[in-house]
């Protein structure tokens, strides 16, 4: 009897070390394939190109130091062109093909939400989303469970800015255009609880996601008397519409998104976007904090091309930090669930790269906090310190 016991006893002791060394596709035992869906080929696919690209520079660096638990990070990426149908065609090839481990940096607000039903059907995780949607990180939201987000909400971003504008002029006029998708939605969502909370009415002018044309935005909001413009884009609309201001001499202080915080805006919209200001989420990449000094010296050793550098190509180097530590905690075997139960045990991490993150089960926000910046003689200095 004693020997039967014994037997069943050692029977399940080698079950669990089995159990324990088992991992998910994706995982062999030199590699770690994980998937990125980037816009390779629609409106904004330059950053198609910075993004990754900043990010493989990071997973290199790590690899050059042996990777994750001897495992090297290969990463492979997919283009949805922008169109959240083509993210979901993107994201079913490599999940079932190639048997990606998870996803990561998925860019869009409305690419990475049309994906939540084949991360809750599969059991991919999704690390840092490449979009401020707070909806990305909304725990009553299909497949919440799944999505670790990184960046400061569109809805805090527009909220802080507007707080900022009338704590300067209580009677300033102000006017915010959206895109109108996703994301102007969760700007939108900040900007009615800023005009509840100041008892103010913000003028509200939408544009179509790729627009190129924004004089009838512009004008009206000159009609409208605005002091003070939002503009929720990326780099295209806030150089249109400043340009576009200038052009009819309309004067106003303009601000813009966390997007917007891309050096080419100064740069293409030259003197008419002197002292734009921009709300952003994350260590600057010219400031003196440990990621960005890594960043930029990095960028130095691998000759990253000096038009390549800054918020997007920083963008991806940041997130990447994320990744490689959610992999870390993984473990030696790495499942899908020990990734999301790692990443659950961050408390007030430092990074480096973010200002602290913490995530729970019942939290997958990431950073809720911002720091304005202001283009002053075309670089981008910071103004305020950190508001949530």
């Amino acid at each position: 009897m004693k020997r039967i016991v014994s037997i069943i006893i050692m029977t399940a002791f080698i079950w669990m070390g089995c159990e324990n060394k088992s991992t998910s596709p994706g995982v062999s035992d030199t590699e770690i394939l994980i998937g990125n869906i980037q816009d390779l080929s629609g409106p904004i696919k330059e950053l198609g190109l910075l993004i990754p690209a900043g990010t493989n520079m990071y997973l290199d660096y790590i690899n050059s130091q042996g990777g994750v638990h001897g495992r090297q990070i290969k990463m492979l990426v997919e283009d949805h062109g922008y169109n959240p149908q083509k993210a979901v065609v993107a994201a079913k090839k490599l999940i079932e093909k190639d048997q990606v481990f998870c996803l990561y940096n998925v860019i869009g607000t409305s690419p990475a939400e049309a994906i939540r039903p084949i991360l809750e059907e599969s059991g991919v995780p999704l690390i840092a989303p490449a979009t401020n949607s707070s909806s990305m990180s909304d725990m009553s939201r299909q497949a919440a469970e799944y999505i670790f987000h990184t960046d400061a909400g569109y809805d805090l971003q527009t909220r802080v800015l507007i707080d900022y504008i009338i704590d300067k002029n209580p009677d300033a006029k102000i006017g915010i255009a959206y895109q109108d998708d996703d994301y102007g939605e969760n700007a939108l969502k900040g900007c009615a609880e800023a005009e509840g909370n100041h008892g103010i009415t913000v003028q509200k002018e939408s544009f179509q996601r790729g627009a190129t044309d924004f004089v009838g935005q512009t004008m009206n909001f000159m009609k409208g008397g605005c002091t003070d413009v939002i503009i929720g884009g990326i780099v295209r609309e806030p150089v249109t519409i400043m340009k576009t201001a200038q052009a009819i001499g309309y004067k106003a202080q303009f601000y813009g998104l966390g997007p917007t915080v891309d050096p080419r805006v100064g740069m293409l919209a030259g003197e008419a976007g002197e002292g734009f200001i921009a709300a952003y989420w994350a260590n600057y990449p010219n400031s003196d904090d440990s990621g960005p000094t890594l960043y930029r010296q990095l960028s130095e050793q691998n000759n990253v091309p000096e038009k390549m550098r800054g918020l997007y190509h920083y963008y991806g180097f940041a997130t990447a930090h994320v990744l490689v530590e959610g992999l870390m905690k993984a473990g030696k075997y790495p499942t899908r669930e020990r990734l999301m139960k790692g990443l659950e045990t961050l408390h007030d991490w430092d990074s480096g790269v973010f200002p602290p993150i913490t995530y729970s089960r019942n939290d997958h926000a990431g950073v809720e906090s911002v720091i304005l910046l202001q283009l002053q003689g075309g670089k981008q200095v910071a103004i305020t310190d950190w508001r949530e």
